[in-house]
């Protein structure tokens, strides 16, 4: 016979104790809000007995989640309940998921309010940023967002109402100094930006705007305006300014202003500002944190009203040194660490739990006051669902309960029951699989994998990244992982629509890997930059079913400037003429 502790719950709870007897699965059940009880917000305690179920809950949302605890009970042991009793409550307040809705992917109503909002409610986040650059219709910017399919102030008012039920504060999200480049391009914008045809970034030259110009009063009113539209149509008690990656600040408008007060300063400067309408507005103003630790003389200056974004996606860098620095501080601050899925195609799954098991430890020890688990589209947003759940649904796990879900052991079974609605873990270890499929080779890349490197740069001989540090056995050995995970998604088997959309995301992303594999590994062996034609009738062909894809959770807007991001081997001509290297690729 079960019992209460063997079976299976995510986020596994912080106890769990068993007790003798059994209970009917739909023996009634008594609840109540008791924060004498349970003297922690969101805590709960279920207990089962011979006569009927307990659950007592310091708050609303602690009843929601034992609920939730119940339902997947009832699931391990349709017929009886093993008696014993259930303790829970979260480690960290705040347990956040930022999702990139401006690169170039912006999800449906459909997806948010049928898939992705249920599940983040059975996960327990309880804090959602949907990061926007510009694609909010405000009113009087209709340049920015026309063709972007927008959303809508009523359809975020509707996001907010469906996040409410779940116990999810919708925290608006909207870049106000860098990553302006969706505006600044525009000549209704251009007049506001730093630079005017490029700047030196830490990856070298980049042509176009970035950054608002903070010398400039026009910059700071547009900014002012997309506060006001945004506070006004949000409950929320929290904005996200953003404010990262401002990397061409001194080399336009700013320039004279930076040499004489310093660049560090300028950017304070606007950052007070921005903060202070955000408080202006009744909203506690968080904002990411990149440039502040460029520059730790700021930290003593900091906006005492906002909370710093610490973010970091590398496992080899630990989020526990600067934590420290924070508290030691007395800076609010939030570890944010990533679902590794971006510039990816099919994930980077050990790297994605290491970093997030990391930021939660850190985050405890220190006192962050939250933890914000992010998605990004960088690059034509080319990772699929299925991809994406790996991260997000570790990074939930360890933002509760970092002792109880610490580990990878039971991370299949628990995609495959949030993701996919599936009690057999099979579909959830394929993804687990095919995030790890990365490391068929020692070729790693900072932030992404080298087999989307190849496909996003096609063009660059092989004595350049990312094929410099490649060899045939590199690209043979990755061909082969993934017809590996091809084979067995052809022979899933699967009950729910969900899963049966799953198993062809995650179908499309290997083989969109393995068709960046099979082209480098030619290039490698003296073949033509240029795909030969059954090459680019394949490449062709993943594209269609990326459109197709696309379709089903995402709006139009972004679509095309993804596809043509995507067909770039296409237009790629000329033959490359370095060596064959079949070892010592790093």
């Amino acid at each position: 016979m079960l019992n209460l502790p063997d079976l299976f719950l995510f986020p596994a709870p912080q106890s769990v104790t068993a007790a003798e007897g059994t209970a009917a699965a739909d023996a009634p059940v008594s609840e109540r809000v008791d924060p004498a009880d349970r003297g922690r917000k969101e805590s709960f305690r279920l207990t089962v007995r011979g006569d009927g179920v307990d659950l007592v809950a310091h708050d609303e949302a602690g009843l929601f989640y034992g609920r939730e605890a119940l339902r997947q009970l009832r699931l391990g042991a349709p017929q009886r309940l093993p008696c014993g009793e259930i303790v829970d409550h979260p480690d960290l307040a705040v347990r956040g998921y930022m999702l990139d809705c401006s690169r170039d992917r912006v999800p449906s109503m459909a997806f948010l309010r049928d898939t992705l909002i249920p599940r983040l409610g059975r996960l327990r986040v309880n804090h959602l940023e949907l990061y926007t650059e510009h694609t909010i219709r405000y009113a009087g910017h209709e340049p920015a967002w026309k063709d972007a399919s927008p959303f809508t102030f009523e359809e975020l008012g509707e996001i907010q109402r469906l996040c409410r039920e779940h116990f999810i504060e919708l925290v608006p999200c909207q870049n106000l100094f860098g990553h302006m480049e969706r505006w600044l391009d525009l000549p209704a914008y251009h007049h506001l930006a730093e630079v005017d045809e490029g700047f030196e970034s830490p990856w070298g030259w980049r042509p176009g705007t970035c950054s608002l110009a903070p010398v400039l009063p026009e910059a700071f009113e547009l900014s002012a305006d997309l506060i006001d539209q945004l506070c006004a149509a949000s409950d929320a008690t929290l904005f996200n300014i953003g404010c990262d990656e401002t990397f061409d600040l001194g080399q336009g408008k700013s320039k004279e202003a930076c040499e004489r007060e310093g660049k560090a300063h300028v950017y304070l400067g606007y950052l007070k500002r921005l903060c202070a309408r955000v408080s202006e507005r009744g909203k506690t103003p968080i904002y990411f944190g990149d440039i502040v630790l460029n520059h730790p003389e700021l930290i003593a200056e900091l906006p005492p009203e906002g909370v710093l974004v610490n973010w970091n996606y590398e496992s080899i860098k630990s989020f526990a040194p600067e934590s420290e620095r924070f508290q030691q501080a007395g800076v609010r601050f939030y570890v944010c660490p990533g679902t590794s899925s971006w510039c990816s195609l099919t994930g980077r799954g050990r790297n994605a739990t290491d970093n997030q098991r990391d930021a939660a430890e850190a985050g405890i020890r220190f006192g962050a006051e939250g933890y914000l688990n992010t998605e990004w589209g960088d690059h034509g947003h080319w990772q699929t669902q299925a991809v994406s759940w790996v991260g997000l649904v570790f990074g939930s796990g360890v933002a509760w309960c970092l002792r109880t879900n610490g580990d990878t052991d039971a991370l299949p079974r628990a995609i495959s029951r949030v993701a996919a609605d599936e009690e057999d873990p099979g579909l959830g270890a394929i993804l687990w699989d095919l995030a790890n499929a990365y490391e068929s080779s020692d070729a790693r890349w900072h932030n992404a994998t080298w087999w989307f490197r190849f496909l996003h740069a096609p063009e660059l001989p092989i004595a350049e990244e990312p094929l410099a540090r490649l060899s045939t056995a590199d690209t043979d050995a990755g061909e082969a992982a993934l017809d590996a995970v091809l084979g067995r998604l052809g022979s899933v088997e699967t009950r729910t629509e969900e899963a049966a959309l799953l198993v062809r995301e995650a179908a499309f992303s290997a083989a969109l890997a393995r068709w960046s594999c099979r082209r480098a590994g030619e290039r490698l062996r003296g073949g033509d930059a240029g795909a030969g034609p059954a090459m680019r009738a394949e490449l062709e062909g993943l594209a269609a079913e990326h459109r197709a894809l696309w379709a089903i959770r995402s709006r139009p807007g972004g679509l095309e400037d993804s596809v043509r991001k995507l067909e770039k081997p296409l237009r790629v001509t000329g033959a490359d003429a370095g060596a064959v290297r079949t070892s010592g690729n790093f």
